[in-house]
């Protein structure tokens, strides 16, 4: 009987290892990028990232380093099948649920359209409310 397959999660551990603010890459190298055989990208597990719409691009310098926060995720724009919806992906970086990722881009929506106030905003959680009040004044 072959044995069990270890987690994914187990898999990147076991690969990776924590320097200064990277996470280094120890495995295989694939067109000069992190590798793992069966998912791609690391990176992409790391941030549970499944559609192939959505890529990762890297921030950082240091060319081994998977570490999420150095990497930038783009949705893109499907062209070829229009008809499809947006991918749905919520960043596990940000800390937020799906709800309240939801609740934070409608209130700032209406926000700019001077639907509401910051005032009205009182029945929110207080650290919804900070990142609504951090990404109001952050935009142009």
């Amino acid at each position: 009987m072959a044995p069990r397959p270890k987690p994914l999660r187990e898999r990147i551990d076991r690969l990776s290892h924590v320097e200064d603010l990277h996470l280094i890459w120890d495995g295989r190298l694939k067109q000069g990028r992190p590798f793992l055989k069966g998912v791609g990208n690391p990176v992409r597990a790391l941030l549970n990232i499944a559609d192939s719409r959505i890529q990762v691009r890297r921030k950082c310098l240091n060319p081994r380093c998977i570490e999420p926060t150095h990497w930038r995720v783009i949705c893109e724009q499907p062209w070829k099948y229009d008809d499809l919806p947006p991918p749905v992906w919520t960043d596990p970086r940000s800390g937020f649920s799906a709800q309240e990722l939801a609740d934070i881009e409608e209130a700032l929506e209406m926000l700019a359209n001077n639907e509401l106030t910051i005032e009205d905003l009182g029945h929110l959680q207080l650290r919804v409310l900070n990142e609504i009040r951090a990404r109001a004044t952050a935009q142009p």
